[in-house]
């Protein structure tokens, strides 16, 4: 989803974004086979032993590989119909496969899971697990320092490593693909402040970019189809087609077209230097009670620059107003690797100048 070349303004347009409890799995595997498995047809990277509310077009995905032998991949959700997994790419390009369940498929507690793979000359392979779901209201503050390891993730092969004694999430080595999500919270309707810091390492792909979604209302695209094709966010991150940092916000419906609006600061980043996010996000409403738009601000300064820089404004109306009426908060990686530290949600309901 790169973004067409615009001029570099205040306000700039960038890319089509981002633009267990545990767990059996049982195989079975007979016959004469007329191809070598070294391994299992569907290797499970990502499920969590709990997922968060969900709400809309936000999916609790499932994440990992497909063996290049796997035929046939489907699943289902609490003895429920077959459904397809696809890979397509660049969203999910293969070996990596996403296998999204939407908040009405879930029950609230204990879900199973089976996903069925074959391959030529084998009766097949089916993994069964089980995993829990909590549909209750998000309970501000929130914090994610990572050192759990259950990692809630949207698309991408993710993992949790530990620098001076501080827990730090990032894309495991080889991985640092297209637009790569990792939840910190599930979905809720207040304002929220948004802060984490982050370590820059390096590009694998141009354009690229990092930093968080405070507003993720996932993929809303038209029933069946899957890998979901469209977007529904705010983000506030660095990318590098401006050689920039901002924020966006952006709606996109499968394969319509996707409207957005954004707000960019010319910000060299450095490899393996620290830096700080500060991001607000709160709704505004009319006198009848209805919400008129979403406003957005950011701070981001390197870690030997002063705290008090100064904030990045941007409003949805301003040209990609947002549907949903409860977003997630996440962290992205668009083809670079980027280590990040705790994550802490509290919540706002205007600017907080503390």
């Amino acid at each position: 989803m790169d973004s067409k070349k615009k001029s570099f303004a205040t306000n700039l347009s960038r890319r089509h974004f981002l633009r267990t409890t545990a767990l059996g799995t049982a195989a079975v595997l007979s016959g004469c086979s007329s191809v070598q498995l070294n391994g299992p047809l569907v290797q499970i990277n990502h499920l969590p032993e709990k997922y968060s509310r969900r709400y809309g077009s936000f999916t609790a995905n499932v994440c990992g590989i497909l063996s290049k032998h796997a035929k046939n991949v489907k699943y289902k959700l609490n003895n429920g119909e077959w459904k397809p997994v696809r890979q397509k790419a660049p969203r999910v390009s293969p070996p990596n496969f996403t296998l999204e369940m939407k908040a009405e498929d879930l029950i609230a507690g204990k879900n199973h899971l089976e996903i069925s793979a074959s391959a030529a000359g084998h009766d097949g392979e089916v993994t069964r697990r089980e995993f829990d779901y909590d549909p209750g209201s998000i309970r501000l503050p929130v914090t994610r320092d990572w050192s759990q390891g259950d990692l809630d993730v949207q698309d991408g092969y993710w993992e949790v490593v530990e620098r001076n004694g501080m827990h730090r999430v990032r894309l495991k080595k080889g991985y640092e693909d297209y637009d790569r999500i990792v939840v910190v919270a599930g979905a809720f309707p207040q304002g929220r402040r948004v802060e984490t810091d982050l370590i820059f390492r390096k590009n694998a792909g141009n354009p690229f970019g990092f930093g968080i979604l405070p507003l993720w209302g996932g993929r809303p695209d038209d029933e069946g189809v899957t890998p979901s094709r469209g977007w529904d966010f705010s983000c506030a991150w660095f990318y590098s087609y401006y050689n920039a940092v901002g924020m966006e916000f952006s709606y996109k419906n499968g394969a319509a077209k996707e409207a957005f609006v954004s707000t960019y600061k010319s910000y060299p980043i450095k490899p393996d230097a620290r830096y700080f996010i500060v991001v607000e996000s709160w709704p505004e409403f009319d006198e009848s009670g209805k919400r008129k738009l979403w406003r957005q601000r950011m701070k981001w300064r390197k870690e030997s620059e002063n705290e008090k820089s100064e904030w990045i404004e941007l409003t949805d109306i301003e040209g990609a107003p947002l549907p949903s009426e409860e977003y997630a908060v996440a962290l992205v990686c668009h083809r670079s690797s980027v280590e990040f530290g705790p994550v802490k949600v509290t919540a706002i309901d205007g600017p907080d100048d503390a």
